[in-house]
């Protein structure tokens, strides 16, 4: 599956494309993702300013190091829009496991036939 991402940079569209699925590289980083989400948004009073900063720095750092390095996060950050960001969330859920077509399905449980 190719994920292709379009991001304003400097005032001009520009694709850019990853073609080989996640990598335990990028498994680790979707993790980052989501555990700092799940801390922030399991915080009685809701997240807090820095913590959607956080949020931002970690998406933008997983989109820099899944797309090999071919922007910079602030570009990321300036550019990106809702479908760029629809894309981010499944580049990262595929990177979780989660959708992604290409894994591995998990086998039925064995049932025993013992008496």
């Amino acid at each position: 599956m190719a994920y292709e991402i379009e991001l304003d940079v400097g005032g001009e569209k520009k694709k850019f494309i990853r073609n080989e699925p996640p990598v335990l590289r990028d498994m680790t980083k979707a993790l980052i993702v989501q555990q700092q989400q799940l801390k922030m948004y399991s915080k009685d009073d809701g997240p807090t300013e820095d913590d959607f900063n956080k949020n931002e720095k970690n998406l933008a750092n997983f989109a820099v190091s899944f797309w090999k390095n071919q922007f910079k996060a602030d570009q990321f950050i300036a550019g990106c829009d809702k479908k760029n960001m629809d894309i981010l969330n499944l580049a990262i859920g595929d990177s979780l496991g989660g959708g992604n077509e290409d894994s591995p399905k998990k086998s039925q449980s064995k049932t025993s036939t013992k008496q």
